[in-house]
């Protein structure tokens, strides 16, 4: 699976979760925290790609730790993080 995530138009936290749980399918008691989020996409189970763009974004450094910490621990996830 790939999932494109642009910060530069997901400007918000909420938008940000709102795009990663509805592309990823997210289970219906995800609590739409960074805890959660990297809960969330340590149990992925399936090859899926993250590409992330506007990296350079305020909201993104928000989420970025997060996301490269999920993709470590993670074997079926890889996240590939774009400045611009």
């Amino acid at each position: 699976m790939l999932v494109l995530c642009d910060f530069a138009r997901l400007d918000t936290a909420e938008a940000v979760y709102d795009h990663l749980e509805r592309e990823l399918s997210f289970p219906p008691y995800f609590g739409r925290n960074l805890d959660a989020l990297h809960d969330c996409l340590t149990d992925i189970g399936a090859p899926t790609r993250l590409i992330l763009t506007g990296a350079a974004a305020p909201v993104a450094q928000r989420f970025l730790p997060v996301l490269r910490d999920a993709a470590k621990r993670n074997r079926y996830l890889s996240v590939e993080v774009h400045e611009g």
